[in-house]
Order: structure tokens, then sequence, then C-alpha cells
């Protein structure tokens, strides 16, 4: 399943930015979140950067901050790193970012953790990965995301293989279980109008964000790719809609009195890994 994550952002990485309407929006949205929570950011994780647009806000709001950014796919940091040359980006897996314990004040995740493998030990290593204080927000896709495919018949349902996304009470479960304080767990939907299918569908393929890689020409006969345009369809605004049901997440780490064994270390510090993109 990894590979085929990879290989689906990698190659749309170009295109990316072109059709990424709904990451955008979802990005000013967690971004508007930590300005309300006004949280002092110095040192900053942001997992799952892809070609970078949250990074841009960040830098551009808060000079001077120190931020790493990881994801799985080589090419989607090679993007990253032409529109944000200063950005430290390393390409590894989001359940197991390599440095050291107590490293960020803040870890931030947009659109990303339903790509990972989630369970308790996913949060309690980026529990581990916050000083005292810190801040872990993020934003995941939520099940009720593209149920407009729902009304298709269900044999093609089946056949375009959706991810199952898990329901919200479960991240503030994780939360909860990595003793992380305070979890906060909600959802927001937002619905996409497109003037046509191949529209809609361009912009799934072109984002990589459907592991399916829908492509009516190829894989769905005649009859299947209208089935999906009816169900799609909204006569009152002409269009055919996506809706995403976006959760949005946080919660704090515990203070505690650190003894000379739990001495905070720079991120500065934390040595270079051999897979950063130059």
């Amino acid at each position: 399943m990894k590979k085929k994550i990879i290989k689906s952002f990698s190659k749309r990485a170009r295109s990316y930015d072109d059709y990424s309407f709904i990451q955008k929006n979802v990005n000013e949205r967690l971004f508007n979140r930590l300005n309300l929570i006004k949280h002092d950011i110095k040192y900053l994780l942001e997992i799952g950067s892809g070609t970078g647009n949250l990074s841009q806000i960040l830098c551009r709001e808060f000079p001077g901050i120190d931020i790493v950014s990881i994801d799985l796919s080589h090419e989607m940091l090679k993007e990253h790193k032409q529109k944000n040359y200063s950005a430290r980006c390393i390409q590894t897996k989001g359940e197991a970012p390599p440095f050291k314990n107590e490293s960020f004040d803040t870890i931030l995740s947009s659109l990303t953790l339903h790509w990972c493998d989630l369970d308790d030990n996913l949060f309690k290593r980026y529990s581990n990965l916050l000083r005292p204080n810190g801040l872990l927000l993020f934003s995941a896709a939520g099940p009720d995301t593209f149920r407009e495919f729902r009304k298709c018949p269900e044999s093609i349902y089946k056949k375009l293989r959706f991810n199952n996304f898990i329901d919200m009470h479960h991240y503030g479960d994780f939360m909860l279980n990595a003793k992380l304080k305070d979890p906060v767990v909600d959802s927001e939907f937002i619905t996409l109008e497109f003037p046509s299918l191949k529209q809609l569908l361009k912009s799934l393929r072109l984002t990589g964000t459907n592991t399916t890689s829908i492509d009516h020409s190829q894989y769905l006969h005649k009859h299947e790719y209208q089935a999906i345009r009816d169900s799609l369809y909204n006569e009152v605004s002409d269009s055919f809609e996506l809706t995403y049901e976006i959760i949005f997440g946080y919660a704090l780490k515990e203070a505690k009195t650190l003894d000379k064994s739990g001495k905070l270390i720079p991120i500065k510090e934390v040595k270079k890994s051999k897979l950063e993109i130059p």
C-alpha cells in the first residue's frame, strides 16, 4: 500500500498545485486554528508536507521559525524545495520521523495522517517528539469523504476501492492513549462543485489523492461511468459535487520538570539525516 501511495503522489507532483483545491483550503483552515490557539512556535515539524503549500504560509506568517518538513515522496519534496529554499526537507515515513525525543515544540500535519498506519504507537511517537507544553495539530479525511460515490451501485463502488477513513473519535482515543493533554477533535464538511464529471475525476487523479487512479476510458465501462455521473450530478446547482469530511484535532503535551537526563535538544543540533533533500 505504501508503494502505491508513493507512486501515486510522486507521479502527480508537478500537477499537484494546479488541482489541489481542497488541500489548499484545508491548509488555510488549519493555519487559522493555529492562530487561535496562540501557541509559541520556534521548532516545528510538518508531517506530510507535499509540495510545501502549508510551509509557505508558516514561513510568511511566522518568519524566523525553524521548520522541518517530511514526506514519503521525493518528487513532492523537490517541488517543495523550489518554492521554499530555506526549508529542511527530509524523505521519510510519517510513522517514524528520524529525530530525537523532545526536538519540537509544534507538530503540524495537514491531510496526511489517514495515509499512515494509524494506532496508539503513532501518536505516542509524536508525543515523544514534542517538548513539554508542545502542540500537536492536524487535519485528516473523515469517513464521509467522497460520500456521493456511495450512491453508485454497490458493484461499482467496490470496484473504485476508496480508502476507509476512520471516525474522528478514534483520533481522540489515540491522543488520550498517548497521554496527550486536553485533546479536541471536530469535523467540517467541504463540498466542491465541478462543471463536469471529467473535471472532478481529473482533479482526483492529478492530486494523487485516489489510489484507484480512476480513468473511465480505461477502467470503467460506459454504463458504469453513466452510473457515477448520475450519482454525483446535482440538478439544482447543475454541477457535479464531491464532499470531503475534514477532521481537525489538537492536543498538548503535559508539562513536566526536566532532570539532567531530559535535556532539550535544539533542532539545529539534530544530526543531519542522509535522506535530507539537497
